[in-house]
């Protein structure tokens, strides 16, 4: 019994200090996909992002078509040819089949890393604009408002500092 007593006085201290520590909370949310899209750096960001995977893929192509002028030279000349030289041909294609393969490969996972290295950086920028202010304007509590299961799954507009995010993101990244 004494020990129910001594629970329920804790809950009550609890609940009583939580409607007091919650009138002083102020909250707030930023949708972070929005600010990648829409602020001047995260347009940067997005740009280079985009030409990084576009010179990469120029490289894939011209060695895909590399091949592919192999194998049409080979199907093309495979009459002609001894058995011994047709077999020549068909393991130099299959040789560059496999370094085109190698090199897709690597390639794809440099591009995953820039992205990752890249989406990591502005994260930072991002992380650093909401806590200016969220420090300036007295948030207790900023959250992720993410269209794909984010952490808000509901919120008035007036806690959105998304619009304010942005101009910070973009302050930070003039300096």
């Amino acid at each position: 019994m004494r020990k129910l007593s001594l629970c329920l006085s804790v809950v009550l201290f609890v609940v009583i200090s939580g409607t007091a520590f919650a009138q002083n909370l102020k909250l707030g949310y930023v949708d972070a996909q929005k600010v990648l899209e829409t602020s001047k750096e995260g347009k940067r960001v997005k740009t280079n992002m985009e030409e990084f995977v576009k010179s990469r893929q120029k490289i894939i192509d011209l060695e895909e078509q590399e091949l592919k002028q192999l194998e049409e030279d080979l199907v093309r000349q495979g009459a002609l040819l001894s058995p011994e030289a047709k077999k020549v041909k068909q393991d130099d294609f299959q040789k560059k089949l496999m370094e085109y393969q190698k090199k897709a490969t690597e390639l794809n996972k440099e591009v995953q890393g820039k992205k990752f290295d890249t989406l990591r950086d502005f994260n930072k920028r991002l992380e650093e604009a909401v806590r200016q202010i969220a420090e300036k304007e007295g948030y207790s509590i900023v959250l992720d408002k993410n269209s794909e299961g984010g952490s808000v799954l509901y919120a008035k507009e007036t806690f959105d500092i998304t619009p304010k995010v942005i101009e910070q993101v973009d302050r930070i990244a003039g300096k």
